[in-house]
Parts: C-alpha cells; structure tokens; sequence
C-alpha cells in the first residue's frame, strides 16, 4: 500500500514537472516569437530606410551633377566670351597701331621730303658747312627714327607677348573645369576643387605716340645745331635713366632683376639691360645670377 502510494505521488510528480517544463518552453517559444517578430519589423524598417536614403543620394548626385554641368556652360560662355573680346580689342589695336605707324611714317617722310627740298633749293646759297651740317643732321634724324621705331616694335611684341599669356590662363582654366567635371562624374566624393590662377597682369611699356615724335623732330629742326642738340639730349636722356636705374637698385638691398625695373622706370628690358651691364662692369653694383645689388 505503501509503495502504490508512492509511486502515485513520483507519478504526479513526473506530471507536474512535464507540465512546467511545457510551460515554460511555450513561453520560450512565445518569447522567440516575439523577438523574430521585432527583429523582423526592424529588419523592414530599416530596409526602408536604406531605400530613402539611397533615392536622397540619387537625386542629391542629380542635382550636384545638374549644378556642375550648368557650371561648365556658364564657364564655357564666359571663357568663349572673353576670348571674343580680347580677339576683337586685339584686332582693332592692331589695326589701329598699324595706322598710326603707317601715318607717322607718311607724316615723318613728307616732312623730310619737304625739308629736304627747302635745303636744295637753297643750297646754292648754302656755304659747304651747312650743307655738311644738313647731312650730320639728317643722319641723325634718322637714327633717331630708327630708334623709335625698334622701340615701338619691340614694344608691340610685348603686348602681344601679354595677351598670348592671358590666353593660355583662360585655356589653362577651362582645362581644369572640365577635369573636375570629369571627376565628379566619376564618383570621387564630390569634393573635387579645381584652383583657378588669375592671369597676372603686366604693365605695357610707355611708347611716345606718332604726334609726340613728330614735335621733337620739329623742335630739333629750329635749333642751330641740330646734330648737337640731338647728341645732348640723348645723352641728357642716358644719364637720366642710368641715374634712376642706379638709385631703383640702391633702394632695393634685397636684389632685383631687369625686368622688374620696367615697369617702375617705364623704359623696355633691353635698354635697361644695357644699363645695368655698364653700372656693373663700372664697379656701380653687383650681380648675382639675374640678380643686381648695390655696393
């Protein structure tokens, strides 16, 4: 009796225990449930999320790209229209210095034409010295010429220089709009900046127009002595530009080169060349490289 009883209570028991056990892993399962079911709609929410966020980065590149192709254009035009008007401004120098010289020269020539017919015709009246005179002079008037005239050519071909330099900036700018358009349509992030140099700007050399020459051949043309008045006042013009020459390198211990001179003096490189090669073989200053120093 005692063992049936026994086994009875290890019977319900064993039940009890099967019944919490099945409880329990019910509500493990329950439990289970419940956490696929959250990780589950996380799993959406963030799916949806990826997909908005990756049609803001579409159409954010849209946009970019938008941007940076109506920046070409803009760039493109402006380029193109700037280098319409310097084509034009540089045409119409052009023409406008050829006329001038073309001028100059028919002016310079009637005048000697004259001049000189005014002297045959007196010649005969004329003493052997002031037809000796006439021709001293009149090879110095044309030296003279000559001079001016290299001048105003080499001066030319420095503003020609300039605008070729101003040119190739542009083209240089464009070039790297058009790379960093490039890139940006590659994909590098975007963060793609093009450094744009501004062309630097030089000054021209101040060139005598034709109506300035012309009064100082006539000037030169009163004076008695027109060889001698012509050989004084360029020597005077010498010595003016050596002295500023020697005083613009004493005031810069530093050093400095020719062609930074140009500007401040306002005469061409070549002269001023010439003049600091002679203060520097005269013991005036002293060169390094293509610098000069002073003493």
């Amino acid at each position: 009796m005692g063992i049936s009883s026994d086994m009875v209570k290890l019977a319900e028991s064993i039940s009890a225990g099967y019944e919490e056990r099945r409880k329990d892993a019910e509500c493990r399962l329950q439990g289970l449930e419940d956490l696929r079911k959250e990780v589950s709609d996380k799993l959406d929410s963030f799916q949806k999320q990826k997909e908005k966020m990756s049609e803001e980065l579409q159409q954010s590149c849209k946009d970019l790209l938008d941007k940076l192709h109506a920046a070409d254009r803009d760039l493109k035009s402006s380029v193109r229209a700037l280098m319409d008007t310097f084509g034009t401004q540089r045409s119409e120098r052009s023409a406008e210095q050829a006329k001038m010289l073309q001028d100059f020269r028919s002016a310079l020539g009637d005048s000697v034409g004259k001049l000189m017919n005014d002297f045959e015709s007196e010649r005969g009246e004329k003493s052997a010295e002031q037809a000796k005179m006439l021709q001293g002079f009149h090879g110095a008037l044309s030296d003279s010429v000559k001079e001016m005239l290299n001048t105003f050519e080499v001066d030319h071909q420095s503003m020609k220089k300039m605008q070729d330099e101003v040119f190739a900036a542009l083209r240089d700018e464009l070039r790297q709009g058009s790379e960093a358009l490039r890139n940006a349509r590659k994909g590098d992030g975007g963060n793609t900046a093009a450094a744009v140099e501004k062309p630097v700007k030089k000054k021209v050399d101040a060139v005598k127009s034709p109506e300035v020459a012309v009064q100082e051949a006539a000037s030169v043309a009163k004076t008695e002595n027109p060889v001698q008045a012509v050989e004084e006042k360029k020597d005077a013009v010498s010595e003016n530009l050596e002295e500023q020459v020697l005083g613009f390198i004493s005031s810069h211990p530093e050093g400095v080169r020719v062609k930074d001179m140009e500007g401040p003096l306002g005469a061409n490189r070549m002269r001023l060349g010439v003049i600091a090669k002679k203060l520097y073989e005269g013991n005036k200053v002293k060169k390094e490289d293509n610098f000069y120093f002073p003493l």
